[in-house]
C-alpha cells in the first residue's frame, strides 16, 4: 500500500488526533482489472481525498496541490488482500465522505461483488453498501455520501480521458497508458511469470492513483465543489502530471524518471 496519509487506517479522521476539526471530504475511487483466466483479478485500487468547503467551490492548482491518497496494488498474481483493504475504505467513505466520485462505478462494483462472493463466506459490507447506494443514487440515505458517477453525471457520452480533456485537465500520455486495460493485463502476465514485481506494482499504483484523481476532480466539477485556477479570466488547464508529481513523486521514483520498457 502507498499513502501520504498520517492515519491510513482511518483516513477521514482519528480519535487519536489532538485536535478534531470537521472536514468535508470529496473522495474519488478507481479500480484496475485483469483477466486471470478463471475470472477477473483486481490488480489495483486507489482513493483520493480532497478537503472541500461546505458552501463554496475550492480552487485547485498544480503548484499548491493538497490531497490525500491511498493506493493498493497487486504484488503477486494471487494477491487477494486488495479486496479487503478497499472494502474497509468504502465502509468509512460511505459515512464520512461528503461525496464519492467514481467513473463507471457499477462496472467496478459488479466485479467487486463477484470477487466477494468467491471468498467462501467472508463478507465485504463496504462493497455491498456502496453497491446498493449506487443503484439508488437519487435516493440518498441520511448521513451517507453523495454518489457521483463521472461517466453518467458529468458527460455521459465521454470516457474519462475525453471528459478530462473537455474540462481542461491535461493528462500526459505516459499516465494515460497506465490506465489502459491492456496495461493491467500485461502486469498480471508479468507477475504470473514472476517478473519484475517492484516496477509492475509501481506502474499499477500510478495508473490507479491518476484515474482516482481524475475522477475526484471531475466529481468536484460536477458537484460545484472544485474549480481550477484562472488565467486571464479563463479556467485551467490543470496538469495532472504536475498534480501527481507534486504530492506523490517520492512514491513513484521510477515512473517519474523513465517509461517502463517491457
Amino acid at each position: 500500500m502507498l499513502t501520504n496519509l498520517g492515519w491510513p487506517d482511518t483516513p477521514f479522521g482519528s480519535t487519536g488526533r489532538p485536535v478534531q476539526r470537521p472536514v468535508q471530504w470529496l473522495t474519488g475511487v478507481s479500480c484496475q482489472w485483469a483477466d486471470a483466466g478463471t475470472g477477473p483479478m483486481l490488480m489495483s485500487a486507489a482513493a483520493v481525498l480532497i478537503p472541500v468547503h461546505r458552501t463554496r467551490s475550492t480552487p485547485v492548482t498544480s503548484q499548491l496541490a493538497h490531497y490525500g491518497f491511498k493506493v493498493m496494488a497487486a504484488e503477486t498474481d494471487q494477491d487477494r488482500a486488495l479486496l479487503d483493504m478497499l472494502d474497509e475504505f468504502l465502509i468509512q467513505a460511505r459515512r464520512q465522505a461528503q461525496v464519492i466520485a467514481w467513473h463507471s462505478a457499477m462496472d467496478d462494483l459488479h466485479g467487486l461483488r463477484d470477487l466477494s462472493r468467491s471468498c467462501q463466506g467472508h463478507r465485504h459490507p463496504g462493497i455491498a453498501a456502496v453497491s446498493e447506494a449506487w443503484e439508488n443514487r437519487e435516493h440518498r440515505a441520511a448521513g451517507t455520501a453523495r454518489c457521483v458517477d463521472t461517466a453518467l453525471d458529468l458527460d455521459p457520452t465521454l470516457g474519462i480521458a475525453d471528459a478530462s480533456a473537455a474540462h481542461r485537465l491535461t493528462v500526459a500520455d505516459e499516465l494515460l497508458v497506465l490506465q489502459h486495460p491492456t496495461h493491467a493485463q500485461l502486469c498480471y502476465d508479468i507477475l504470473a511469470e514472476a517478473g519484475e514485481t517492484a516496477l509492475v506494482t509501481e506502474s499499477l499504483a500510478a495508473g490507479a492513483l491518476t484515474q482516482a484523481l481524475m475522477s475526484t476532480l471531475l466529481g468536484g466539477k460536477a458537484t460545484g465543489r472544485l474549480h481550477w485556477e484562472e488565467r486571464d479570466g479563463c479556467e485551467g488547464p490543470l496538469n495532472l502530471h504536475e498534480l501527481v508529481g507534486t504530492v506523490a513523486w517520492d512514491q513513484f521514483p521510477t515512473l517519474f524518471t523513465r517509461t517502463p520498457s517491457w
